[in-house]
């Protein structure tokens, strides 16, 4: 038969059992086997493996008890269960015995066939979940493997990503520069416009570059679980902003006490993003806010990004809002990637959070994700890489 076809092992010295119990568990939809001694049933069970085994106590020669604990000693038919039989019911001691040589099941003869169909067809269907699941270990172990290797083979393209291209870009936008500063003077209007043009084309393409590089990260590196506040990073990351253009200042508004559970690297990286689009989008506000503070949905805390910039149609933008390179308004008029929402919402599923948009054109927008809280410090991070 069919190795895919269950087993159940009957172990009696007497032919008049050995019919009975195969009458009882005929077409029951597994192989039936059957010994005439202990010797035999530990053969049987080198050979294959047993979704039942019915042992007779009162074998001749070995007796039940000591099959058992052959099996055992050996290794064999760890898992599978073993219903004793016996004629006799001599005392209870017998079936506590039993019990500690793995035994499920101590019935008495005779044996009543409804019963130990029954008792055969769960046993029967315990071994076929037993066998799915360690099918679906297994594929989950290989499922493991081939995402290893693909993190493993994507790790490699990054890094030549960073060599490959960046190498002959860093010579193009050096040249360009070189041919600028030397030879600038001689070239018309067009000329020097065409120049600039190559060398911002480098400096966005360089830009992109390392946006891709961070988004990979994201989405190999390991959750380092620990209390993060919120707060406190975030205004690191606007004081940043505001170095980086003093001549446009922001008023920011952050929520003191925003405590989280979560990766603060990671955590780091979308609020640079998330602050950085609000600080960009605000650009054409004569007074630009944004805003980080903590709401509720459901009972759950809630934080959100909200600033009084040019906002965008969120039912428009659907779907791609969170997809690379994705961008809702013209690049002159906003420069960037389109990759940063992308890097926020990795980071957020990452944490096992979710993220979503508010937004209208010329109404500022807002971010709102979900974070675990600081009293889930114990639990161990969600992650969907």
């Amino acid at each position: 038969m069919s190795g895919d076809v269950p087993a159940l092992l009957i172990v009696d010295d007497q032919d008049t059992n050995q019919r009975l119990y195969r009458a009882a568990l005929k077409d029951i939809g597994a192989e039936l086997l059957a010994a005439g001694s202990g010797e035999d049933a530990l053969r049987l069970c080198r050979e294959r493996s047993f979704a039942m085994i019915l042992l007779d106590v009162h074998l001749s020669g070995m007796n039940g008890f000591e099959v058992a604990l052959r099996l055992r000693e050996a290794g064999l038919a760890e898992a599978t269960p073993i219903v004793f039989v016996s004629a006799v019911y001599v005392h209870e001691a017998n079936a506590f015995r039993a019990y500690r040589l793995g035994a499920v099941d101590y019935i008495l003869s005779p044996v009543v066939p409804q019963i130990l169909r029954a008792k055969a067809a769960v046993f029967l269907r315990l071994h076929r979940m037993r066998r799915e699941a360690e099918e679906q270990a297994r594929a989950m172990e290989r499922a493991y493997r081939e995402l290893r290797s693909a993190h493993t083979e994507l790790e490699h393209f990054s890094h030549s990503v960073s060599h490959d291209l960046r190498t002959p870009l860093g010579q193009i936008a050096g040249f360009a520069q070189l041919l600028q500063a030397r030879n600038g003077a001689q070239l018309d209007d067009k000329g020097r416009e065409c120049l600039e043009h190559v060398i911002d084309a480098a400096r966005h393409m360089n830009g992109l570059i390392d946006d891709l590089l961070d988004l990979s990260r994201m989405t190999r590196s390991e959750l380092q679980g620990e209390p993060v506040d919120l707060s406190a990073l975030a205004r690191e990351v606007a004081r940043s902003l505001n170095d980086a253009s003093l001549a446009r200042p922001v008023q920011w508004r952050v929520q003191d006490g925003l405590q989280v559970h979560g990766d603060p690297r990671l955590l780091r990286a979308a609020l640079t993003n998330l602050l950085g689009n609000a600080w960009k989008y605000t650009a054409q506000q004569p007074r630009p806010e944004v805003t980080l503070e903590r709401t509720e949905r459901d009972g759950q805390p809630v934080y959100c990004v909200r600033d009084n910039g040019a906002g965008f149609d969120v039912q428009a933008a659907g779907e791609r809002l969170f997809r690379p390179f994705q961008r809702f308004h013209p690049s002159r008029q906003f420069e960037g990637t389109g990759i940063g929402l992308a890097i926020v919402q990795r980071v957020v599923v990452k944490h096992g959070g979710e993220i979503w948009a508010e937004s209208a054109p010329g109404a500022g927008a807002a971010f709102c994700f979900t974070l675990p809280p600081l009293a889930d410090a114990r639990t161990p991070l969600a992650s969907a890489a």
